[in-house]
C-alpha cells in the first residue's frame, strides 16, 4: 500500500506496508516542516531520517544537533550560505549557522571536512559550544510535532519544557503515535525515543524523505540567499558521480514537470 506526501504540487509516494499503515498519520507527517521560522527545523527532521536510517532507536538532543551542525556545516564554510538570513544588525540570524560559525573558528577544520572530523571537533570544544547547541533546543523538537497535534482534544501547552513533553507522551499514548517521544532529562540529555512502526517506515522510505526534506530546504535556503545560483548543489561536497551531468539533467526535468520555473534576473520562465 502507498501514501502520499504534498508538498507544493509536489508528490512524494511513501511505500506504506500494511503492518504498520494504520497506525501512522502520514498528514501529520507531511506537517513536519510547515511554516519554518528558521532552517533549523529542516535540519532537525533530515538528522533524525539519518539517524533512524541508521539503526538508531535512541539517542539525545546532543547528538542530534551535533549531526545537523556536520550537515550544515559544508554550505555555510564553503559558500557562506545564511541558513535564516540576515538580522537588521547585520547579525547571523540562524542558531545552527552560529554554531558551525564558531566551531570553525575554534577547530580551524576546512569547508571540506568530513562527518567524523566535525563531529570530534564538536566533542573537542564542547563546553565553548554548550550555549549555541542548547538554544537549539528550545522549541524545534516540539514545534515539529505539532502537525500531529490537531487531532487531540487538549490544547498544547508551550509555556514550559516540561508540560509540553508530558503533553507529547499523553498524544502518542492515547491520541495518535507520533514519531518519537521525548524522556525526562533537561537541555542536551534530553532523551529522544524512535517509535518502531515509524522507524520502519522512515526505513523503508529513507531516500524518499530526504529528497522531500531537501526540496523544502533548498526552497528556503534560496529565499534566503537569492544571490547564490544552483544552490541545491552547495550542501554538500560532489564526488565525480555526482557531477555527471546525466544526474543534473533528469533531477530538472523532474522538477520542470512539477513546477513553472523562473529566471530570477528577468523573471522570464526558463
Amino acid at each position: 500500500m502507498s501514501d502520499e506526501v504534498y508538498s507544493n504540487g509536489i508528490e512524494y509516494s511513501l511505500k506504506v506496508d500494511r503492518k504498520y499503515y494504520n497506525s501512522l498519520d502520514i498528514e501529520g507527517f507531511s506537517l513536519m516542516m510547515k511554516d519554518p521560522s528558521y532552517c533549523y527545523k529542516f535540519y532537525w527532521l533530515e538528522a533524525i531520517v539519518k539517524l533512524v536510517s541508521e539503526g538508531i532507536r535512541e539517542t539525545t538532543f546532543d547528538e542530534v544537533i551535533n549531526e545537523m551542525i556536520a550537515n550544515a556545516w559544508y554550505s555555510v564554510r564553503e559558500y557562506h550560505i545564511h541558513l535564516s538570513g540576515m538580522q537588521l544588525d547585520g547579525q547571523v540570524r540562524d542558531g545552527l549557522e552560529r554554531a558551525v560559525i564558531k566551531l570553525a573558528e575554534l577547530s580551524g577544520l576546512p569547508s571540506s571536512a568530513s562527518k567524523v572530523e566535525i563531529k570530534n571537533a564538536i566533542k573537542e570544544h564542547d563546553k565553548i559550544l554548550k550555549e549555541a547547541k542548547e538554544q537549539l533546543t528550545n522549541m524545534v523538537p516540539y514545534r515539529a510535532l505539532a502537525g500531529f497535534f490537531s487531532r487531540s482534544k487538549e490544547n498544547a501547552d508551550w509555556g514550559s519544557i516540561k508540560r509540553i513533553t508530558a503533553y507529547i507522551e499523553r498524544v502518542n499514548r492515547d491520541v495518535v503515535l507520533l514519531p518519537y517521544t521525548l524522556g525526562s532529562s533537561s537541555k542536551l540529555k534530553k532523551e529522544i525515543h524512535f517509535e518502531p512502526a515509524w522507524m520502519e517506515m522512515i526505513q523503508d522510505n529513507t531516500v524518499a524523505i530526504l529528497g522531500w526534506i531537501q526540496y523544502e530546504k533548498v526552497r528556503w535556503l534560496q529565499n534566503n540567499n537569492p544571490e547564490v545560483p544552483g544552490l541545491v548543489y552547495k550542501l554538500a561536497p560532489m564526488d565525480e558521480k555526482m557531477r555527471k551531468l546525466g544526474f543534473v539533467h533528469k533531477l530538472w526535468d523532474g522538477i520542470l514537470e512539477q513546477n513553472e520555473i523562473h529566471d530570477v534576473f528577468t523573471d522570464e520562465v526558463i
